[in-house]
């Protein structure tokens, strides 16, 4: 989106403002900050983790604010969730603004927060503020803040009194001019800082920030939707043009698409649209003459019919991303997942991809082992992963209950071409979990080496769901371990769908078939049963890894009287078989 301003509202606007000046501006343009200012960080991983200077390429493609001025704007997003990004708390500053020559300043920036009218998703201690120190005294003073309404997830907004809770102008996804007043001296100091912007989806956009001389507000327009470059799906035959405008004192809107202008028009403001064409907007404030005005470009895609998966991925590689698909054939779901409604299907090929659908386009509902048909979509690249985007629920579940069966591969050939398994179902035979040492647990969002020996893969808890978050990590070697293929910026990783793709060998299945009875106890002793008659010998450890007892059991009984409560692991051995288990005591 470009923003235009015209010299002759310029020359009269400067007559009646008492020549407003600009002292400082940085818009980002440059794709950084101004050579004055300093980021604590600047780091990303390409989705929803970041704090940069952005144009929307190098962060998710979810995460939407319209209005910037210009191309690039400062984005900042649960900042210490990045193995780049380390804290809570970041800061941009800029030094030694020159200010000496003005006499009635201000401090103007434009912000705004990716919220889509129901997702509210600032914390009580989250907070943005702006603080200056004039003529290097050494010390800060807080000027202007965004907080929240002093709750879990709530919408952020300005906090006048600098009290921690809302009480003014809500942030929305398009950007807002905010001001606040600054003395006068020679020299400014300015500092923001983004404090707890630290869970989840906790964000928000800065731009064009600027110290003013005479501060004037000035009539405005600005297009909300589309935003600039966008590519609709194909099948798209109406398009509604959304704007905002303030500080409007008599000023009409004309609207000029592809060189046909219509003249006093309101928002929305409909288009007619046909596949594979391209639309040049532009609106316009008139009094008179064209007192601001703002333009856009977007576009229709035209839709690519694909035979399979294998196929999709050939056109990718051959002409990018970004074009739409109908997969005309069948594809195997083999995994679904309810964050951001991910789902994994492959072809007969085979062939992979993951779809994710975070706008909830697909309504059908898709189980492992169907087959669907007719798939519509976009593509977009994601740490590496190539992601199918559905435009519309155009899927058809052509037959259900199909096998679904991974293909054996090793760790090498994973970790030589992670393209080439990439969203495929695949088999690991033969392999140990490095920490498998009988007490850690498995946890969500970790990495975890998977090891055949000689080469090495990671594991990644990917699925918060799976049954297996909580359950100790097996100490013993692993005859079959299915997993969904992945990556992560070209380096190969696996996600285990369930604790049914741990396959362990059959007597150690055997001894995995017993009870621990009462669990959690407060009774003194526990009673262990199991559906071998061999002796069963007990080993008890604490969650410091000491072995606190060891006991062959009579009559399937374990005395646990002079334990402290707590919980404690226990290495159960029958048969020259072993497994492990977590007990607590009251």
């Amino acid at each position: 989106m470009k923003k235009i301003y015209f010299l002759l509202f310029t020359l009269m606007f400067g007559a009646f403002s008492f020549a407003q000046s600009s002292l400082f501006q940085d818009s980002f343009e440059s794709g950084a900050p101004d050579a004055s200012g300093t980021m604590s960080e600047m780091c990303t991983d390409g989705t929803g983790d970041f704090f940069t200077v952005t144009d929307g390429t190098n962060i998710a493609s979810f995460y939407e604010v319209t209005g910037a001025d210009g191309t690039f704007w400062l984005a900042a997003q649960d900042t210490d969730g990045t193995p780049e990004c380390n804290s809570g708390i970041q800061t941009l500053e800029y030094d030694d603004i020159d200010i000496s020559s003005g006499t009635n300043m201000t401090l103007a920036f434009i912000a705004a927060e990716d919220d889509d009218g129901s997702n509210q998703d600032w914390d009580a201690n989250t907070l943005v503020y702006f603080e200056i120190d004039v003529n290097n005294s050494g010390s800060y003073t807080k000027i202007f803040q965004f907080a929240a309404a002093g709750a879990t997830n709530t919408e952020p907004g300005v906090d006048s009194n600098f009290d921690g809770l809302v009480d003014g102008t809500l942030l929305t996804n398009i950007f807002q001019e905010f001001t606040a007043a600054i003395p006068n001296g020679n020299t400014l100091d300015l500092k923001i800082t983004f404090e707890n912007l630290d869970a989840g989806d906790e964000d928000i956009s800065i731009d064009n920030i600027r110290v003013i001389d005479g501060f004037v507000t000035s009539p405005e327009i600005t297009i909300t939707a589309p935003a600039n470059a966008t590519v609709l799906a194909p099948g798209t035959m109406n398009v509604d043009l959304e704007f905002s405008t303030a500080n409007l004192s008599g000023e009409t809107v004309s609207v000029t698409v592809n060189g046909n202008t219509t003249t006093n028009v309101s928002s929305p403001f409909s288009i007619a649209t046909t596949d594979g064409t391209t639309y040049n907007v532009t609106v316009e404030l008139i009094d008179g003459g064209v007192v601001d005005s703002d333009m856009i470009s977007f576009s229709v895609g035209n839709l690519v019919t694909v035979a399979d998966i294998t196929a999709l991925r050939a056109d990718v590689v051959a002409n990018g991303l970004g074009r739409f698909y109908e997969i005309t054939g069948s594809s195997l779901v083999t995994h679904t997942d309810s964050f951001r409604n991910r789902k994994w299907i492959q072809d007969t090929d085979i062939s992979g991809v993951l779809i994710y659908d975070d706008a909830g386009v697909i309504a059908t509902t898709y189980a492992v082992g169907d087959l669907v048909s007719g798939l519509r979509g976009t593509t977009i690249d994601s740490n590496g992963i190539l992601q199918f985007v559905p435009t519309s629920d155009a899927g058809v579940v052509v037959s259900s209950g199909n096998a679904v069966t991974a293909q054996t591969v090793t760790i090498a050939d994973l970790n030589a071409a992670p393209d080439a398994y990439e969203s495929e179902l695949i088999e690991l035979q033969n392999v140990t979990f490095s920490a498998g040492d009988g007490i850690e647990t498995f946890s969500t969002g970790q990495n975890y080496d998977v090891t055949d020996g000689t080469n090495t893969i990671v594991k990644r808890t990917d699925f918060f769901s799976a049954d297996y978050i909580g359950e100790l990590i097996p100490s013993i070697q692993i005859p079959s371990l299915v997993a969904v293929a992945g990556e992560f910026n070209g380096t190969a990783q696996i996600y285990v769908r369930a604790l049914s793709d741990i396959s362990l060998s059959t007597s150690d299945f055997e001894i995995s078939n017993f009870s621990i009875y009462p669990n959690p106890t407060n009774t003194g002793s526990v009673s262990i049963s199991s559906t071998n008659s061999e002796a069963i010998n007990v080993q008890v450890f604490d969650i410091l890894g000491k072995q606190v007892k060891n006991q062959t059991l009579t009559n399937n009984t374990l005395d646990v009287a002079n334990l402290k409560s707590g919980v404690y692991i226990l290495k159960i051995t029958q048969d020259n078989a072993s497994t492990t288990k977590k007990l607590v005591i009251k």
